[in-house]
């Protein structure tokens, strides 16, 4: 069985929106990144059943910038904190200039 999240992001983009109209002027790729990373810790507080389980982070387009940053996020923060709270274990990406990116992060990861 797999459970899958849709995440429409950054704020303002498709049916997703924002409380506070001043978050559309702090967008970009880093904003974005972390206000996933958010997201994703408060949904995990708030189904608790989901904490532990593989997690895997995909995207096409313009994601192939998003995916690779919130995955950055993630392990930086593993790496800071030692903590794991999502269990973050691969990413998959649909945008052929990001390839470069994930091959650099990939390897920096190491």
């Amino acid at each position: 069985m797999a459970n899958v999240i849709f995440l429409e992001s950054p704020a303002g983009v498709g049916f997703s929106y924002s409380n506070t109209s001043s978050d559309y002027d702090q967008s970009g790729d880093k904003r974005t990144a972390v206000d996933s990373y958010t997201f994703l810790l408060h949904w995990l507080e708030r189904f608790p059943e989901y904490k532990g389980r593989d997690f895997y982070i995909a995207g096409e387009s313009y994601a192939g910038h998003y995916v690779p940053e919130l995955a950055a996020v993630i392990v930086a923060v593993r790496l800071l904190t030692g903590e794991n709270p999502t269990n973050l274990k691969g990413i998959f990406v649909s945008r052929a200039p990001a390839t470069m990116a994930v091959n650099n992060f990939i390897s920096t990861a190491r």
